[in-house]
C-alpha cells in the first residue's frame, strides 16, 4: 500500500539538506525524514532536480495533482479504447485484448485489470452482461464448497504428479452443458497443459450411450500420443466410461461430488462458453460448424496463463511431438 504523500515539513526538510550538501545521498535524507529513499529521489527529480527543488512550489504542485480531476484511459475517445470496445463486443477476453495489443506495442495500451476496471464502473459504455463471459453484473469471490467422496470411481486424488502438474500433455477434463428444458447438450473437452478445447454437439439428448458416442467423435479427432486420461465429474451420462477406456486405452478419474474445483480448467471454460451458448439456450438448433467456430476463437486467443501463447500454438506443437 503507498505511504501518506509528503508533507510541506517533510519538504522543508529535504530543502534544508539540499541547499547545506548539494550531493548529499538520498538515503541519508530519506534516515532524516523517514521516508524510502526511492520517494527521496522521485520527489526531488521530479520538482526541479537537486539544484532548483524548492520546497512551497512542490507542495504546491503536490496538491494541485492531487486534487485534478483524472479521467480514465478508457473513458477518453481514442483509437485502441475503441478498439477495446469492439473486440470486447465480439466476445474477446480483456486478457486476449491486452496480449494483442502488447505483441503490437500500441502506444497508450490498458493493462488488463483496467480494462476489467471501465467494463465494471460503465466508463466505456458497455455492461458487463454485455461483453464478458461470464455475463456477471459484478465481481464476487469464490464460494467455499465442501466434498463429500464417494467409493466406486477411480479418484481424482489418485492422478499420478504428470497430470496434476501439467508437465504431460494429453490429459483432459470433460463436461457439458446443457441446453433448454434439458433436451440438449454439447461435450466440451479441454487439454490440461496446452488448454486446448474440442466442441461435440449433442441435439438428441445425453443418455450415456449417447455421451460415449460423442466422446468416441472426439476421441478420432485427437492424436493418439495426446489421448492419456480424461476426468469427469460424477454425472450419470460418463457410465460408459469404462468402454471408452478399454477401447482408447486411456485412463478415466472421477472428482468428488459437488466439487466443481477440482476440475477448475473445464468450469472456466465452460463459463466462458456460456458467452455464446447462455443459459436456456435450444442447443439442438446448433451445429457442429458453429460450435467449432467457437472453440477456434477460444482456442486462437493469447492467454496469460500460457505465456501469452495460444492453446492452438501449443497444441499444434504437442500434437506433432510424438512421445
Amino acid at each position: 500500500m503507498p505511504g501518506l504523500p509528503l508533507s510541506l515539513y517533510e519538504r522543508e526538510e529535504i530543502g534544508v539538506m539540499l541547499i547545506r550538501e548539494r550531493d548529499v545521498g538520498w538515503a541519508v535524507i530519506a534516515r532524516r525524514v523517514g521516508r524510502h529513499a526511492t520517494t527521496i529521489a522521485r520527489e526531488v527529480t521530479g520538482h526541479g532536480g537537486r539544484d532548483g527543488y524548492r520546497p512551497a512550489l512542490a507542495q504546491q504542485a503536490a496538491q494541485t495533482a492531487l486534487a485534478r480531476p483524472r479521467r480514465p484511459m478508457l473513458a477518453q475517445p481514442t483509437t485502441v479504447s475503441a478498439r477495446v470496445v469492439e473486440e470486447l463486443k465480439a466476445g474477446r477476453s480483456p486478457y486476449a485484448i491486452w496480449a494483442d495489443l502488447d505483441a503490437e506495442q500500441v502506444a497508450g495500451r490498458p493493462c488488463v485489470e483496467t480494462i476489467y476496471t471501465a467494463v465494471y464502473n460503465g466508463t466505456m459504455g458497455v455492461k458487463a452482461r454485455e461483453c464478458l463471459r461470464t455475463r456477471r453484473p459484478r465481481r464476487r469471490s469464490r464460494q467455499d464448497r465442501h466434498p463429500n467422496k464417494r467409493a466406486g470411481l477411480p479418484n481424482i486424488g489418485s492422478r499420478p504428479d504428470s497430470v496434476n502438474d501439467r508437465t504431460e500433455a494429453g490429459h483432459w477434463e470433460v463436461d457439458q452443458i446443457i441446453g433448454k428444458a434439458n433436451g440438449s447438450s454439447m461435450i466440451w473437452l479441454t487439454e490440461r497443459v496446452t488448454k486446448y478445447s474440442i466442441p461435440v454437439v449433442m441435439p438428441c439428448g445425453y443418455t450415456a450411450v449417447q455421451v460415449l458416442a460423442g466422446l468416441v467423435e472426439a476421441c478420432e479427432q485427437i492424436p493418439a500420443h495426446l489421448r492419456r486420461s480424461f476426468t469427469f465429474d460424477q454425472g450419470s451420462e460418463w457410465a460408459e466410461w469404462e468402454l471408452l477406456a478399454v477401447t482408447y486405452q486411456l485412463d478415466c478419474w472421477f472428482c468428488d461430488p459437488h466439487s466443481p474445483w477440482q476440475r477448475g480448467q473445464i468450469e472456466h471454460h465452460n463459463r466462458q462458453v456460456r458467452f455464446w451458448f447462455p443459459r436456456g439456450t435450444r442447443l439442438d438448433i446448433i451445429n457442429q460448424h458453429h460450435a467449432n467456430q467457437v472453440a477456434g476463437l477460444l482456442n486462437g486467443q493469447r492467454r496469460r496463463s500460457l505465456n501469452a501463447h495460444s492453446p492452438t500454438m501449443l497444441y499444434t506443437a504437442a500434437s506433432t511431438t510424438v512421445q
